[in-house]
């Protein structure tokens, strides 16, 4: 079976959906900078902190190490796109599906403070969401909307997914 690996901008819902795939399809949820911090002994902010290449190559060894496992749902950093050679490890055995949240409802939740790249404010996030999208789409082997419910937007994760693995 496939493993399934989210994709999308900081805030679209990629750990909240992850982990609620992980559950219903009883697979194991791993939040990549959660898994960089672990793999690297250091917290994204001071990988950042050394410069955003040394955060960019710790998002390699991760996207290699994780390329590698089964049975996962991973929710992937926003950023993850930036390197093709990270969709490509991560291609190898996993179904790569880009949550597309409208800026806009991104901005009524997320916490800048958390998140090193959005630390200038919500210019910032249209800026990244313009830079992005076409990477996100490009890289994807499916687009699944996040404007519903969160519900509906599992039922057709989970859809597709069944299905593409009973290929």
């Amino acid at each position: 079976m496939k493993n399934l690996v989210l994709i999308g901008m900081p805030g679209s819902g990629k750990s909240t959906i992850g982990h609620l795939l992980s559950q219903q399809l009883n697979m194991k949820f791993i939040d990549m900078d959660d898994y960089i911090e672990e793999m690297e002994g250091k917290s994204i902010k001071e990988l950042f902190g050394v410069s955003e290449d040394c955060f960019r190559d710790a998002e390699t060894r991760c996207s290699l190490a994780l390329s590698n496992m089964d049975q996962i749902v991973v929710a992937a950093g926003g950023g993850i796109i930036k390197r093709k050679e990270n969709i490509d490890y991560l291609k190898r055995n996993s179904l790569i599906i880009f949550i597309n949240r409208p800026v806009e409802n991104i901005l009524t939740d997320i916490d800048y403070e958390v998140r090193p790249l959005l630390s200038d404010g919500k210019e910032r996030l249209y800026a990244l969401y313009d830079e992005r999208i076409h990477l996100y789409k490009e890289y994807c082997d499916l687009e699944i909307g996040n404007s519903g419910t969160m519900q509906e937007t599992l039922n057709k994760i989970i859809g597709i997914f069944l299905c593409d693995n009973h290929k």
